[in-house]
């Protein structure tokens, strides 16, 4: 095995542990903390359109200046899909994102285009491990398709850039673009727990 194999391995286990640290909170859910999960996209969605933009525009070569932005394009209005499904429950997101939320924001605006790669990587590719999860809690909840929309489409969308995200990381292997992803999982993994747990 080549070091560039190992590297890839190593990165590529990191959406199924993801998974695997998440995938209790699923088969446990209330409605209640399905409601604040909600709330918690409502407000990480809301600025993923004007991060992925803000990456583009850096970017030092078209194919990832192209996935940037085309994944800005998509991801611009899901946090509305959030915001939808809670207000099927008669809810509304509270004002202010939580703070976990704020710090990825800030977190990704520090970083540089290998990490903006890690980082998708990892979450662009995890429901690709945790959809039949997903679909047996939503179905487990006794949800209305109008109240999850949101999950339903990223579980789709997100495998297509999953597979996008994973054709450029194979090109940036290294530690910058695992640290990325490593850091990424344990942003997603903290953000359901403080919502689904």
């Amino acid at each position: 095995m080549t070091q560039l194999d190992d590297e890839w391995t190593r990165l590529a286990a990191i959406p199924p542990a993801m998974a695997d640290a998440v995938r209790p909170l699923l088969t446990a859910v209330t409605l209640s903390g399905y409601r604040r999960f909600l709330d918690r996209m409502v407000h990480y969605t809301r600025g993923s359109g004007a991060r992925l933009r803000w990456a583009a525009e850096r970017a030092t070569t078209p194919a990832r200046r192209g996935l940037f932005a085309e994944l800005a394009r998509e991801e611009a209005g899901h946090h509305r899909l959030a915001e939808a499904d809670l207000a099927a429950f008669g809810e509304a997101p509270r004002p202010e994102p939580p703070a976990l939320v704020r710090d990825f924001d800030a977190s990704w605006r520090a970083g540089d285009e290998l990490t903006w790669l890690g980082a998708l990587f990892a979450l662009e590719s995890v429901a690709g491990h945790l959809g039949a999860d997903a679909r047996a809690s939503l179905g487990r909840l006794g949800l209305r398709r109008e109240q999850a929309r949101f999950v339903l489409v990223h579980l789709d969308a997100d495998l297509e850039h999953g597979a996008a995200t994973a054709a450029l990381v194979r090109a940036a292997l290294g530690e910058a673009v695992r640290a990325a992803a490593t850091r990424a999982a344990a942003f997603w993994v903290e953000l359901h727990r403080e919502a689904l747990g």
